[in-house]
Order: structure tokens, then C-alpha cells, then sequence
């Protein structure tokens, strides 16, 4: 294989992660498992600060083993139950009697929001009656940057400009050839990820979990069929089931989004495991390039304009379209739901997922009849590349505002 191609394949592999619960209590809980081993003697206190994205999405969403939720809770499994060499899997290991212990050191947690703070960020200081001890975790849900004891340096976030991503370095036309040549054994971690992910959809439908998403009955078309799969799963992930989940590009929901939307369809219309799985290697080269510019967290629902967009050009390619259907399946996504807000992860976001995987379909289904939103509607392009441009732009300069006014509100109606 030619150099770029295992450069793709290594975007590809590094962009999966499997989560047991939803990643941003996950990478509280890692955060603290950390600290927590680090630390030697009885604990006093827990400050923990964190970034107004990351705390909205940990906020009410359930937490794997536990019945109560919210970041306190996060913090307090990570230090009793937390496996902190395993990553974002890091709630694999919560039992009742974890839980019981991490009730008692809730009022020693202390919680405060770093407002000036721009990407993903967790800072835990943990004291006990001998030691304390602190872990930064930044840009990324598992990146801990540093283990530190006092005196402590003071971290900086305002480190200059950000060296480009190495996804941005390729074009469409470079996902497209790696989709069309690759040798399929390459894309055996696909697999995996489509195992895992249908295995919680599986368990929300024998939990009845369905009737949630897709109340009245059996899927009657593709696109029934994917809003059933993916917002299944997605509900049962953040109901808190203890099941892992094939997380791509820092989000359990938007794996479940990409890769259970086109099994859902692969399954309906008969499509064979070759053409499945390079129809999800070309979309998840397409959703890490779309997240490499709109940012690890964000305003927008990226289950919408990222992973479901990558999917429906996914769909668009199983169904034998070609780029200019993709594109067209790409303009009538982001023509639709640009403009979906995301408010912290809870059960809703099922509905945003049902709703991003059904769009993706019916979007691509009308892209191979030539049927879509025209490239001079709105924020929309001819070339991808432009799509891409003007939905990055929207988000982190039209929207800059947003995510402020969401976590307020959500303050406010917490109280």
C-alpha cells in the first residue's frame, strides 16, 4: 500500500475507541481514576474544573452501574471504581459496592466551570491527609497531559495556533480511492465496531427501548430501519446500559450514527459485507475530516452534519452513486440540519440520532435520483471542501455564543 493509505488507515483505526457509558462522563471518570492513583492516603478533597461543553454533556446523562447521575457522580465512580488503563472503557468496572462508596465522597467534590476555556479541558486536584495530586486532561477525552504533585506550574490553554490536522492534508477524492482499493482484511476493525455498537442496540430492543424511537411496529423501509437501529442504541447508551460502544471521532452517539445507519441499511437492502465495509471506510474518513474542523465538542449536534452526513454519502455509495450523488446527499444533510443545537447528552439525543440516521437515508435514496438542495441554497457549496468551510464557519464563529446561552439555561432550569 502506498504511504497516504496506511496514513488513512491509521486516522481511521486511531478515530475508534470503545466507551462503556457516554464519553464525557468517561473521560471524567479517567481523569479521576488517574488522580486517584497517583495519590497516596485518605482523600480530603476533589476540586475538579471542566470546560461549559464537556459539563453539559455530563450533566444529566446516565452513568453505566450508577442511579443517580451528574459530573460529581462521574468524579466519585472514577476514584472508587475506575480502571484508568483502560481508557474511555474506564466504567467497565462499577459494582454496587464501588457505587455505595462513591455516594460517601460526594461532599467532598467540588465543582467549578473554566468559562474561559474554548476546547475540552478537565482539571482534577485530588488532596488526601498526605499527598494531593493533580491530572489535566485537554483537547481530547483521554489526552491527559499532565500528573503533577506541588508545586504545581501553572497550565496554559492559549498555546498558539494549532498544527493542521493530518486528515485536512487529503481530499474526498483520497477517501474515495482508499474506499475503492484498500484490501478488505485492512478494514477487519469496521467489523468490530459494527459488532459492538449493534450489541447495545440489541440489548435496548430486548429492554423494549424501541418504542422510544420507532413506536407502532417493524422498520417498513431503509430509512425506518436505521432510525430504529441507531436511536435504539443510542437510548440504551444513554439510559446508562453497561455495555461498551465503538465510539468514533470522541462520540459513542456519532459511532452508533455512522456505522449502525448503513448496517441498518446493508441489512434491508440485501448489500454484501464488501461493499458495506468500504461504503464505512469512505464515510469515516469523511466524519474525521468534518470533526477536524468543527472540534472535539461543539454547539452543533455533530450526529447531523458529521457522522450523519458521512453516512448518507456512505449510503449513497452502497446504493452504486457516485461523487456527485455524495455531494448531493451531503447538501441535502447539511441543507437540513445545520442547525441542530446540542444541549448536553441525555435520552433525547436518541431522537437527534433516529432523526440524523433517517435524514442520512432519505437523503441519499433522493441523491441517486439526482433529487436535492441546490449548492446556492444558504451555507451550501458545490465542492465538499466548501461545505465543509462554511459549516466550520458557522460553528465556531457564528455560534460562539451559543453553547454559553445552552449551559445557562440548563443552570437555570436545574435549580
Amino acid at each position: 500500500m502506498h504511504k497516504d493509505e496506511e496514513i488513512l488507515l491509521l486516522q481511521m483505526e486511531g478515530a475508534l475507541a470503545p466507551s462503556t457509558g457516554c464519553t464525557e462522563p468517561s473521560a471524567l471518570a479517567l481523569n479521576a481514576a488517574t488522580a486517584r492513583r497517583h495519590a497516596q492516603g485518605e482523600i480530603r478533597s476533589i476540586d475538579i474544573r471542566l470546560d461549559a461543553y464537556l459539563f453539559k454533556n455530563a450533566m444529566v446523562v446516565g452513568i453505566p452501574g450508577a442511579d443517580t447521575r451528574g459530573v460529581p457522580m462521574c468524579v466519585a465512580l472514577g476514584v472508587t471504581a475506575g480502571d484508568a488503563d483502560a481508557g474511555l472503557d474506564v466504567l467497565h468496572t462499577v459494582t454496587p459496592q464501588a457505587l455505595e462508596k462513591a455516594k460517601a465522597l460526594l461532599d467532598k467534590i467540588h465543582l467549578s466551570i473554566a468559562n474561559n476555556v474554548s476546547e475540552l479541558f478537565i482539571e482534577t486536584t485530588l488532596e488526601t491527609d498526605s499527598d494531593c495530586v493533580r491530572v489535566i486532561t485537554y483537547r481530547q477525552h483521554d489526552n491527559i497531559v499532565d500528573i503533577s504533585h506541588p508545586p504545581f506550574t501553572p497550565f496554559s490553554t492559549q498555546e498558539g495556533e494549532r498544527p493542521t490536522p493530518v486528515i485536512q492534508r487529503y481530499t474526498l477524492d483520497h477517501f474515495l480511492d482508499l474506499a475503492a482499493t484498500v484490501p478488505l482484511e485492512r478494514l477487519a476493525f469496521l467489523r468490530k465496531a459494527v459488532a459492538m455498537n449493534t450489541r447495545i442496540y440489541e440489548k435496548g430492543e430486548s429492554l423494549r427501548m424501541e418504542r422510544f424511537i420507532a413506536p407502532g411496529g417493524s422498520a417498513a423501509s431503509a430509512s425506518d430501519a436505521a432510525k430504529r437501529m441507531a436511536g435504539t442504541a443510542s437510548y440504551a447508551r444513554m439510559s446508562g446500559v453497561p455495555l461498551p460502544v465503538m465510539t468514533a471521532t470522541g462520540s459513542g452517539n456519532q459511532g452508533i450514527t455512522l456505522y449502525l445507519t448503513m448496517e441498518a441499511v446493508a441489512r434491508h437492502l440485501g448489500i454484501d459485507e464488501e461493499e458495506k465495509l468500504r461504503a464505512m471506510a469512505l464515510a469515516s474518513l469523511v466524519n474525521i475530516y468534518i470533526k477536524s474542523f468543527i472540534g472535539e465538542l461543539s454547539s452543533v449536534c455533530a450526529c447531523g452534519v458529521s457522522s450523519g452526513l458521512a453516512a448518507s454519502m456512505g449510503v449513497v455509495r452502497m446504493l452504486g452513486g457516485g461523487k456527485r450523488n455524495m455531494l448531493l446527499a451531503a447538501r441535502n444533510v447539511l441543507g437540513s440540519i445545520s442547525g441542530m443545537i446540542c444541549d448536553g447528552a441525555k435520552e433525547g439525543c436518541a431522537n437527534k440520532v433516529a432523526l440524523s440516521a433517517g435524514l442520512a437515508v432519505e437523503s441519499a435514496l433522493m441523491a441517486v435520483e439526482d433529487v436535492g438542495i441546490g449548492a446556492d441554497n444558504g451555507i451550501l457549496d458545490e465542492s465538499f471542501e466548501g461545505l465543509v468551510s462554511h459549516l466550520a464557519q458557522l460553528v465556531n464563529v457564528g455560534m460562539g455564543a451559543t453553547n454559553r446561552t445552552i449551559v445557562d439555561i440548563m443552570l437555570d432550569g436545574a435549580q
